[in-house]
């Protein structure tokens, strides 16, 4: 390659570097070769392990209802405001 094309490549890269780095972070499998020819640990892929038998058996008793609403008081002026509505 002469120095005309080397340089024009790297203008492009220069003006689509943005465009070329969201595209690379948004794929893991780019993202995880960057990662590797930078030296780096590829930590993209979150893995909590095999859930074990502990978990399995109380799976069922885990209570996924709704939290109940935290009851704040309402400060005005220096002084709070009842706002009992139950």
């Amino acid at each position: 390659m002469s120095n005309k094309e080397i340089n024009k490549q790297q203008e492009i890269q220069k003006k689509y570097k943005n465009t070329f780095d969201n595209i690379v972070n948004k794929t893991p499998y780019l993202k995880k070769i960057k990662d590797e020819s930078n030296g780096l640990k590829y930590k993209g892929d979150f893995n909590t392990g095999v859930p074990d038998q502990q978990y399995k058996d109380n799976y069922d008793k885990i209570d996924w209802g709704k939290k109940p609403k935290p009851k704040f008081k309402i400060k005005i002026n220096g002084v709070y405001q009842d706002t009992d509505d139950d």
